[in-house]
């Protein structure tokens, strides 16, 4: 087992010492980086974003200095290094190298300033004027692993809502959401990679054509935030050069039970009992608007054990709420028993908000994740949380007790942006990346007051920030890698099944893959975390990315749910299952966009009598025309003849 050292970077988003950057209308910024020690802690290896968050082009990019305390730069090796262009909202990642002093090591727990100084040019300016720049931070270092923590825990009352009785409240996106994802960095030497050698094709999803089975590959006809919500500066994306916000169409979640169908989408709710017409719901009409609020992300998932739904919305913290599918009908979706959970309640009174929420159901618990301290001001603790309650408490109604990890333990801030293993069992799993070449896996069983984690080690990947353009040339994958990097190479692809862990990111392009690509690996949690396989999910032609994943209950296939485009195709929604090597297309793009979201979602449909748990039930995304997304409610699986003798 390989005993490095995740480092968390967290900078200061330094201004330029440099008056006449801020009045030209540039400005830059360090993101948050991502960092890995090798070699008992001597080398420090990092990915650091430089962020151009001004309204010009940053050209001519050089950098002249980089320094940490108690280490010496070895990579680049030379200075003047020149950076290059970063136009404006965009970003490029830094690889910078270090070695510890002689005579000491990177010690964990740890704080180490950093200073990067450059120069740039503004794009249009006289050739002459050559403006400088300084940009500090800290380089806070992370435990080691292998590791444990021990989970907080106390008790929460319910509220409980009905008749949509209140008033609508304007939904507003600010620009503080989604906090760019770290870097991964490179770290050599690079562990040889074996490739799938079978592509996966793209192909049209047909209803009742196996061996794929189709049932619904319905659109919803949901429209934008602009008639749901008002948007800030610094959420808009762009369609045809025009800017649009895509916070209201990012698809959710899309679950199913009961004879209901319930669907999210940032924004907008629905519900259907025929899979055909859905009723949309106003979230700031069925909640009060009170400290929690209401902004931006849902996820929803159905617990058969319990008959009920979950919802969980964001605002300033988490509404957590449920409803059985009985309830939903008779109130028309405004009936809710609901906990309210705040930053306060987690022990963190100065973390101004949470963001990229995740649900997960296990055998008695209901797990949650998020990011948190999202703007994260002086004195506030910033990462990656997970939190847990009992299916039963929920199901009472009544007080419930939440047991959560740590924000201040280290680890949990290299899981940034990351999601939680679907089909979960009894123990739950979450994965981030130390380096290009190691996993670092998370784990929390039901019953236990700790949680763990330890390092597998994994093939090179590519972690570059590749682009695949859309026939009216626009560059679908901007948002993930470059100008908003998020979720970057975040590991949003998670489920069990069996023995078995599968983890999934979108990755960039080498010699292998000439398109941007989902890699995915195989981990065998019952013997010592053992890789058993790397494969990737890959096209000469097409780039993928955004995957999800869940475990079908028949067959313990893996079902998929990614997006894919380029080279022709718009950004579309495709779903099938792993080793198939083609996946169905279900919505119907016609115009491209540069932001297609942070996430799809695939979930296991309930078992029926005619579907007897060999279905899935995905929320795939589109883009027909500005401001009118292409959202589908698919069901698709397996013949139902694959559950026979199981």
């Amino acid at each position: 087992m390989n005993k490095s050292i995740i480092f968390v970077i967290v900078f200061a988003l330094a201004g330029i010492v440099c008056s006449s950057l801020k009045a030209s209308g540039a400005q830059l910024a360090l993101g948050t980086p991502g960092a890995t020690l090798r070699l008992q802690n001597s080398e420090l290896f990092t990915a650091i974003p430089i962020i151009n968050t001004g309204k010009t082009i940053v050209e001519d990019l050089t950098l002249t200095e980089i320094v940490i305390t108690g280490g010496t730069l070895t990579l680049p090796v030379s200075f003047p290094f020149r950076f290059g262009t970063i136009v404006q909202r965009d970003s490029r990642v830094l690889e910078a190298d270090f070695a510890s002093v002689p005579g000491e090591l990177f010690t964990p727990g740890d704080s180490y300033a950093l200073t990067v100084k450059g120069t740039y040019k503004i794009f249009g300016a006289p050739p002459t004027i050559i403006d400088k720049f300084t940009l500090t931070g800290r380089v806070v270092l992370a435990p080691a692993s292998p590791g444990s923590a021990a989970v907080r825990t106390t008790n929460l009352h319910s509220l409980k809502v009905a008749g949509g009785k209140y008033q609508h409240q304007p939904v507003m996106m600010d620009n503080d959401v989604n906090t760019a994802a770290p870097g991964v960095p490179s770290v050599r030497p690079v562990v040889p990679l074996i490739p799938t050698p079978t592509q996966t094709i793209i192909t049209p999803a047909v209803l009742n054509d196996p061996p794929v089975d189709f049932l619904f590959n319905n659109p919803l006809g949901l429209t934008s935030g602009t008639t749901n919500g008002t948007v800030a500066n610094g959420t808009t994306g762009t369609v045809n050069g025009q800017a649009f916000d895509f916070g209201a169409v990012e698809p959710s979640g899309a679950v199913s039970g009961g004879g209901v169908i319930f669907v999210t989408a940032n924004w907008i709710a629905s519900y259907s009992t025929d899979g055909v017409h859905f009723t949309q719901l106003d979230p700031t009409k069925i909640f009060p608007n009170d400290a929690v609020g209401y902004c931006c992300d849902q996820i929803v998932q159905y617990v058969p054990s319990i008959d009920r739904f979950i919802w969980l919305l964001q605002g300033n913290g988490y509404r957590l709420a449920m409803a059985s599918p009985a309830q939903i009908i008779s109130s028309k979706g405004t009936a809710w028993t609901y906990w309210t959970l705040t930053p306060q309640f987690f022990g963190n009174p100065k973390g101004t908000g949470f963001d990229y929420p995740d649900l997960s159901v296990g055998t008695n618990e209901l797990y949650m994740s998020w990011d948190a301290g999202i703007p994260c001001p002086a004195g506030c603790v910033q990462g990656y949380q997970v939190a847990r309650t009992s299916l039963a408490g929920i199901q009472a109604g009544g007080t419930i007790t939440v047991e959560w990890t740590n924000t201040v333990n280290g680890p949990s801030s290299v899981t940034w942006g990351e999601h939680l293993t679907q089909n979960t069992g009894n123990k739950v799993f979450w994965a981030g990346h130390d380096g290009n070449n190691n996993l670092r896996v998370f784990s929390w069983a039901e019953g236990s007051s700790n949680y763990f984690w330890r390092d597998v080690g994994i093939s090179s990947w590519a972690n570059n920030a590749p682009t695949s353009t859309t026939p009216d040339g626009i560059n679908w994958l901007a948002y993930n890698f470059t100008t908003g990097v998020f979720p970057r190479n975040g590991i949003i692809g998670a489920t069990r099944s069996g023995n078995s862990l599968w983890f999934a990111w979108t990755a960039g392009t080498d010699s292998n893959f000439p398109k941007a690509h989902v890699e995915m690996v195989e981990i065998d949690q019952s013997n010592n975390f053992n890789l058993l396989q790397q494969v990737q999910i890959w096209g000469s032609n097409v780039a993928f990315a955004y995957p999800a994943l869940a475990t079908n209950a028949c067959t313990g296939g893996i079902g998929l749910s990614l997006e894919a485009g380029g080279n022709g195709n718009y950004e579309n929604n495709y779903v099938g299952f792993w080793g198939d090597f083609v996946v169905y297309q279900t919505t119907d793009s016609a115009v491209g966009t540069d932001r297609y979201g942070d996430f799809s979602t695939i979930r296991q449909a309930p078992n029926t009598t005619a579907n007897p748990g060999n279905l899935f039930a995905a929320f795939g995304y589109g883009f027909n025309k500005p401001h009118k997304a292409d959202i589908h409610y698919i069901l698709f699986g397996r013949p139902a003849s694959s559950c026979k003798g199981r």
